[in-house]
């Protein structure tokens, strides 16, 4: 029984989001809303161009005429794959003049044309010439980026080991030594981890890099990857903190809510985070799952409508076993979810019936592709019926980013607090220890107090035989005192009279020295006088000279 159709949980998502705020830049979005046409059926591809014209046009005016010209060369290229295929008639069954139109002027194309060029994508870009037309898209070659390369390929990288180790796991390894390009591939991917070696190197660069390399030539595959990682933000994915995986996933989360609620309900009561499943998405593009022609489709939707619509392959992937899922619990429904997932895909010619149930023989025979193994065509084409808004996932980025910097400063007063508890901790132990120093001194104190509670009485005693032996003492002094002093401490009265006629005898001899002292000081004056003038009467003398 099918589970009816639930309403419009837009205006209920807003409500439960009042509390957010998200301080939306108004005028990114309006640039971003005018980036696309609304009345076409794929808002990701206009948009996507016009994204990077913009950023072309930021460019410095070498870079901008050094990739002008790296196209003109590209285009030259084309006309000549054009020109050699017109001699086989038509065994190559290409709308050749589309593609020259393109080719030649993908601006007119995609802004006037756009659900042609969109159809003729999801049909896939032709092979002969799929790495003209990404790069021509991506406006990715560059001269000078590619004598770069050719420098940069020279040196060693402090990566090599885990670059080549790497290789021979990738599944895709096989294909590459096919073209002989592996040689190639780790140059390029070495090259990259020299580029930016804030990212350095992580398996997944693998994978990217693969499609990339067996379309084109090695340099020109070291250019795209860094258009890719720079201009798409494929280097968000690689980034130590992997920033732009966590993005994606949101973005992944909201889009499965609006399509499929139900389902997005159930996944979150059965604990079901998206992290648990889709990150391999996410970081290969489906390619440690797919096979590589499937891949080259997927790169084909990618370099033309963004990073961001690899989400409409694994929103749609959701979608198709939607019923699938919604039966299972958290076990069965997780492994489901990473191992059964693509199995909606599988072609009919691999799936055995078994009493009504359906098993999918997992053993391609000898005269199965890739391209037959999987519907293709099918999966493309249901996958690009999610018609993404532009407008929508950047304010899904905008809330992610709003949520992170919440989730970030929790992160950093958390740390704060356990820096603080931790000094705390320290404060403690070392008050523990004062404490511990402080209970064994009080512990001394209290044997010293007991010591003297016991040694007390006898200290008591003591000082009683002693205040005894003071007050014996004392009484020992009085007698002693009294036995010493004289009878009668009035002198005789003769003495008493010897003593006043001595006193008038001494006050008499005082004022004759007195007087002495008197005529004494007057005599030295007047010799003083006398000198004077016997000196002033030698100087007026003329006893001593000679008469002339």
């Amino acid at each position: 029984m099918s589970l009816p159709a639930l309403p419009n949980r837009r205006s209920i998502q807003v409500c439960l989001r009042l509390n957010e705020s998200p301080n939306e830049d108004v005028q990114e979005l309006t640039t971003i809303q005018n980036t696309f046409d609304k009345s076409t059926s794929n808002y990701l591809l206009q948009s996507k161009h016009n994204q990077l014209s913009i950023k072309f046009q930021d460019k410095n005016n070498q870079t901008r005429d050094s990739i002008n010209s790296s196209a003109e060369n590209i285009k030259k290229t084309f006309q000549d794959i054009k020109s050699i295929a017109g001699g086989f008639g038509d065994v190559f069954e290409i709308d050749w003049e589309f593609w020259s139109l393109v080719v030649n002027d993908y601006d007119h194309v995609v802004n006037h044309e756009s659900d042609k060029l969109n159809q003729c994508i999801i049909s896939g870009i032709p092979k002969e010439f799929r790495g003209i037309i990404w790069q021509l898209v991506a406006k990715s070659k560059d001269s000078q980026l590619e004598d770069f390369y050719r420098q940069l390929k020279l040196e060693s990288s402090i990566h090599e080991k885990g670059i080549k180790r790497d290789l021979t796991r990738t599944s895709f390894f096989t294909n590459v030594e096919a073209v002989s390009k592996s040689d190639e591939l780790f140059n390029v991917i070495k090259a990259y981890s020299l580029y930016d070696p804030d990212v350095g190197y992580t398996q997944g660069m693998i994978f990217i890099a693969v499609p990339l390399i067996m379309n084109m030539n090695e340099s020109e595959c070291f250019c795209l990857l860094v258009t890719l990682m720079k201009e798409y933000g494929l280097r968000d994915l690689f980034c130590p903190e992997m920033k732009g995986l966590h993005v994606l996933l949101y973005e992944f989360d909201r889009l499965l809510e609006s399509y499929s609620p139900v389902l997005y309900n159930h996944l979150v009561k059965q604990g079901i985070k998206s992290s648990m499943y889709a990150s391999q998405w996410f970081l290969t593009f489906f390619a440690y799952k797919f096979p590589l022609d499937i891949v080259l489709r997927i790169y084909d939707i990618i370099v033309t409508q963004g990073m961001e619509s690899i989400l409409k392959f694994a929103v749609n992937l959701m979608i198709q076993n939607e019923q699938n899922l919604l039966a299972l619990s958290f076990d069965k429904l997780l492994e489901f979810l990473k191992d059964k997932l693509f199995n909606v895909y599988i072609a009919e010619a691999f799936i055995k019936d078994d009493k009504g149930k359906k098993r999918f023989s997992l053993s391609r025979s000898a005269t199965s592709t890739p391209a037959t193994y999987y519907k293709l065509d099918e999966l493309v084409q249901d996958s690009m019926q999610i018609n993404v808004d532009p407008v929508e996932l950047t304010k899904y980025a905008k809330e992610f980013e709003s949520i992170y910097n919440k989730e970030k400063a929790k992160v950093d007063d958390i740390k704060g607090m356990r820096l603080a508890n931790g000094n705390l901790r320290h404060r403690i132990k070392e008050l523990q220890s004062q404490y511990s120093a402080l209970n064994r001194d009080h512990v001394d104190v209290v044997q010293k107090m007991v010591d003297l509670k016991i040694t007390l009485p006898d200290l008591v005693n003591e000082n009683e035989d002693l205040k005894q032996s003071i007050e014996k003492l004392e009484k020992d002094v009085e007698e002693l005192e009294s036995k010493t002093q004289p009878a009668n401490d009035v002198l005789p009265s003769e003495i008493e009279d010897q003593i006043q006629q001595l006193l008038v005898i001494n006050t008499q001899e005082v004022e004759k020295s007195a007087n002495l002292e008197e005529e004494l000081n007057s005599l030295l004056e007047q010799e003083e006088k006398l000198n004077k003038l016997i000196k002033q009467a030698n100087r007026n003398s003329t006893w001593f000279k000679w008469n002339k």
